[in-house]
């Protein structure tokens, strides 16, 4: 750490601000305290420069909400770190403070090692953030990071990538690789600026974006594997909105040669645009005897496969899955692929409407399952709502949404899908619009 450094401790309580300027005479290399309310803030921040801010909430209090957010978009103090003391604040308002870009928490009352430890874990990280910015300033300068948007430039695309994939592998490390463009559907009247802000937020800050092309991104996932690359790929769509999405290829960094994995990119991603907000996952499987002689590319679109065998010598004989027989291999790849879309789609989405079902206070009756034929259903006396997905073993998922009273039904919907396109927010759609309806016929009844 530096030699000396500075904190500024922001409360409405001069209790608070006394109680903790007295433990932080214990930490070493601290050259100034100062102290302020939170409506006085700018006047400190005229007259201090801080290392560390610890801003004290009490009762979800907005008006230091409100702070962080000021803080964070200052040109000088946003990448400054912030200590969030929380005294009775609820669980949305934590959550909320580090949506707005607190670095740490802590709890009331205060122990004196636990605050010491998180001061100065806050001092290291402001050192390194102002050590990224140095270096961020200078390879701008030469043209490495693009001024504008602050991401790697088209020109070095292929140096960075390779350099960070070299990175991954010599330590051993997961990571993935998104290859992202906007739909169609994305307003041609938005500059590249707009969608990259948009896949600047929807990150970590030690994950990276790099141009390849007009319209085509490459973002560097650390320490990531796929199920976290879906997250992130979900999280973009989501800050898109409702009118248009993304589109998107994966690969998982593993032993693939740098050639490869842009190749298995640039097929999934074509393959991905014909539909909207769609990942397509391309694994890529070595061994000695298929080195020379071609790969299985494994595609799976919004976390389900779609199979193709692709030979590299000859690109042009390539046959789709779809337009040959399913042998045994391919029908095994399709049920992996369907496992897949079981854990990271539709158990989620299950968990996640009983919680809001729960959360109703409303006395319904809940039953899910999750296998080759998935259930959720809920029911309140003679009335009851399912949807039914069951697998045809191989590429299909029949859809079934019930409503019934006293055994007779209201609504039932059948449809066969293709499960590659059964994402989060399509089963999501699914699930909230039957629950909605079963509510207000519920309602009317009552």
């Amino acid at each position: 750490m530096a030699d000396v450094n500075t904190v500024i401790i922001i409360s409405d309580k001069q209790e608070f601000i006394s109680q903790i300027s007295q433990k932080l005479v214990l930490l070493r290399n601290l050259d100034k305290v100062a102290s302020c309310t939170i409506e006085e803030v700018q006047s400190v921040f005229d007259t201090v420069n801080p290392n560390v801010i610890i801003l004290h909430c009490v009762n979800n209090n907005v008006s230091a909400l409100n702070l962080i957010k000021k803080i964070k978009k200052h040109e000088n103090y946003g990448n400054v770190p912030i200590l969030f003391v929380n005294e009775n604040c609820s669980r949305e308002t934590v959550i909320e403070a580090f949506d707005n870009g607190v670095s740490d928490i802590l709890f009331m009352p205060v122990i004196d090692y636990e605050l010491l430890i998180r001061v100065i874990w806050c001092l290291q990280k402001n050192e390194t953030a102002m050590c990224i910015e140095s270096r961020t300033n200078f390879l701008t300068t030469l043209g490495i990071v693009q001024s504008e948007s602050g991401v790697y430039s088209q020109k070095y695309c292929n140096e960075f990538l390779k350099n960070e994939i070299t990175q991954t592998k010599k330590y051993s490390q997961k990571a993935c690789l998104l290859l992202i463009s906007p739909d169609k559907k994305y307003p041609d009247c938005k500059n590249p600026q707009d969608f990259i802000a948009v896949l600047k937020k929807s990150i970590r800050l030690n994950d990276s974006i790099v141009i390849k092309d007009l319209d085509k991104y490459y973002v560097y996932l650390q320490k990531t594997k796929l199920n976290g690359a879906y997250s992130v790929f979900e999280r973009i769509n989501q800050n898109l909105g409702i009118d248009s999405g993304a589109n998107a290829g994966v690969v998982e960094i593993q032993e693939q040669k740098f050639e490869d994995i842009v190749e298995a990119l640039e097929a999934a991603l074509e393959k991905a645009s014909e539909n909207t907000n769609s990942l397509i996952v391309a694994s890529d499987f070595y061994s000695n005897t298929t080195k020379n002689s071609g790969y299985i590319e494994q595609s799976i679109q919004n976390t389900g496969d779609t199979v193709s065998q692709k030979s590299v010598k000859n690109i042009n004989q390539t046959k789709s899955i779809q337009n040959t027989a399913f042998d045994k291999n391919s029908i095994k790849l399709f049920n992996q692929a369907y496992n897949r879309k079981l854990r990271v789609v539709v158990e989620p989405v299950f968990r996640k409407y009983e919680s809001i079902l729960k959360i109703k206070g409303e006395d319904f009756a809940i039953n899910s399952y999750v296998g080759n034929k998935s259930l959720f259903s809920v029911s309140s006396g003679t009335m009851s709502a399912s949807i039914l997905l069951e697998y045809d073993g191989i590429e299909h998922t029949t859809v079934r949404l019930t409503i019934t009273e006293n055994d007779q039904k209201r609504l039932f919907e059948t449809d066969v899908i293709d499960f590659t396109v059964l994402d989060y927010r399509k089963l999501s759609l699914m699930l909230s619009e039957l629950i909605d309806k079963f509510i207000i016929i519920l309602k009317k009844r009552s």
